[in-house]
């Protein structure tokens, strides 16, 4: 059964699912994207989109206690967000033979997961992936969470306010963060529960164990810029990989979010994984040219 959340989450952060324009390629061609922690689909909607516009069905599930503020990841532990998306493979085992798997930061070490138990996965695409912490001081969490019920990242002058209130303002982007006004409000919206975050933690600890061991084609895309995902990290993740067939790209002015509108690299992210899917299906996607949603060519 599908995650229900028990609270409000905004239409474009809920799961979608998009399917494959049929004129455009072979319908049983599929893509699992997995969002990151305190992240939602709406992170890759826009790119699935595109992919769908050209003949690649794409899922993405919500993972437990996101698609609203922060602090809703409370209580949630990371087997649960495993079990979304086996549930998510399972769902789009349904209308696709030929799958492929997209994580973005945390989501990656989800696909992982999947990948090691999934051997028949064509191939999969790491977006940002998670090897470790940010900070070393998060690992205190593992303890901490006993104690304290949350941290408040706005109160402290070590953390980075644009990381944290950025959150929010994904959540309803009406919010001028910088408003004296909501001060105060923004402090208690971006708070984070410890358990999460540790929950977190045990997640990356689990992909650190799984890299190893993954034998499909992978695609991995990082930024020089992120304030979540350290590059050299990414660099360490990708030498673990035993595949033969990988690849990475590296953007040095990008962010944590590279395939979102937001950065002007983004095209060029979602054309590249498109060209990847194309080079790893048994018959390989049709169309001419890639379409943007709208019948906008890409150039």
């Amino acid at each position: 059964m599908p995650f229900q959340p028990n609270y409000e989450v905004p239409p474009d952060r809920q799961a979608y699912t998009f399917f494959g324009a049929p004129e455009v390629g072979p319908e049983n061609v599929g893509i699992l994207a997995l969002h990151g922690f305190m992240g939602s689909p709406i992170s890759t909607r826009a790119m699935s989109e595109f992919l769908a516009a050209n003949g690649i069905t794409v899922h993405c599930p919500l993972l437990p206690g996101h698609g609203h503020l922060p602090y809703k990841i409370h209580n949630v532990t990371y087997k649960m967000w495993l079990q979304e998306t086996e549930e998510a493979l399972a769902y789009l085992r349904q209308f696709c033979d030929q799958i492929f798997l997209m994580g973005h930061s945390m989501g990656a070490v989800l696909g992982a997961h999947l990948a090691i138990n999934n051997p028949d996965l064509c191939g999969f695409v790491m977006l940002a992936p998670l090897y470790d912490l940010p900070d070393w001081r998060i690992k205190m969490v593992a303890f901490g969470r006993y104690f304290i019920k949350y941290f408040y990242p706005l109160k402290s002058k070590h953390t980075d306010f644009e990381i944290f209130a950025g959150r929010v303002k994904d959540y309803d982007p009406s919010i001028d963060i910088y408003d004296p006004n909501l001060k105060e409000w923004l402090i208690e919206a971006s708070r984070l529960p410890l358990d999460g975050l540790d929950e977190m933690r045990k997640a990356a600890a689990l992909g650190r164990k799984l890299w190893g061991r993954l034998h499909l084609p992978v695609l991995v895309f990082q930024g020089g810029s992120d304030p979540a995902v350290n590059p050299g990290n990414t660099e360490k993740l990708f030498q673990k990989l035993s595949t033969p067939d990988k690849e990475m790209k590296f953007f040095p002015q990008v962010g944590h979010e590279l395939m979102r509108p937001v950065e002007p690299i983004h095209r060029k992210v979602w054309l590249k994984v498109l060209e990847f899917i194309q080079d790893h299906t048994e018959a390989g996607v049709k169309g001419e040219k890639p379409v943007l949603s709208g019948g906008s060519l890409l150039k």
